[in-house]
C-alpha cells in the first residue's frame, strides 16, 4: 500500500493510476482523517463481493450466528498443541457437526474448543439457568443447571432436531 498526501495528487496522479492498475492500493489522506483510495477494478469487485456476501449471510442467519461461524473458523485453524499442553486440533467431523448446529438453532451459544477433540456450546437464560453441550464426533454430552441449582447430565447421539428441541425448551422455561 502506498500512503500519500492530497497535495501530492497533482504531481503523481498518472504514476499512481498505473500502480493502482497493477494491483497496488494508494491511500490518499484528506483533512479530518478521511481517506481516498485508488484501486483497480479487480480489487474493487473483490471487496464489493465480500461485502455483499457478509451482508447476505448476516441477513440470512443474524449477527450472532455470523459471529459464531467466524469463531468456529478460528477454532478450525487451531494447530496441534494450541493450548501449549498437548491438545490436538479439532477434527473436521466435529467442526462440520457444530457448523450444522449453528446454522439451525435459534438461540446462539458461546462457542469454545476443548482439549478432547470437542467443541463446547454454552447458553444462559434469563433465569440464570445454564445449558452446556460438548459436541464430540458422534455424541453430545449435555449438562444443565436449573434455577434452583439442580444439575442434570446425559449423553445423546448427534441429532440436530433433538438439540434444537432441548435449546428451545431451555429458553421456553423462561417465558
Amino acid at each position: 500500500m502506498i500512503y500519500a498526501k492530497s497535495m501530492d495528487v497533482r504531481d503523481n496522479f498518472k504514476s499512481w493510476c498505473g500502480q493502482a492498475a497493477s494491483g497496488e492500493i494508494i491511500q490518499i489522506s484528506r483533512p479530518g482523517n478521511n481517506f481516498v483510495y485508488l484501486i483497480n477494478q479487480e480489487t474493487y469487485e473483490k471487496m464489493s463481493m465480500e461485502k455483499r456476501i457478509t451482508a447476505h449471510t448476516s441477513y440470512l442467519y443474524g449477527k450472532d450466528n455470523l459471529v459464531n461461524l467466524k469463531r468456529l473458523s478460528e477454532i478450525e485453524k487451531l494447530p496441534d498443541n494450541w493450548n501449549n499442553n498437548g491438545a490436538e486440533h479439532i477434527s473436521q467431523q466435529v467442526i462440520k457437526r457444530v457448523r450444522k448446529l449453528l446454522m439451525s438453532i435459534a438461540y446462539q451459544p458461546e462457542v469454545f474448543p476443548t482439549t478432547c477433540d470437542a467443541i463446547q456450546l454454552e447458553w444462559e437464560n434469563d433465569k440464570k439457568e445454564y445449558l452446556e453441550m460438548e459436541v464430540l464426533d458422534g455424541t453430545i454430552n449435555i449438562f444443565q443447571i436449573d434455577a434452583e441449582g439442580g444439575e442434570e447430565q446425559c449423553t445423546i447421539s448427534f441429532d440436530e432436531n433433538v438439540v434444537n428441541a432441548i435449546v428451545e425448551e431451555f429458553y421456553d422455561r423462561t417465558v
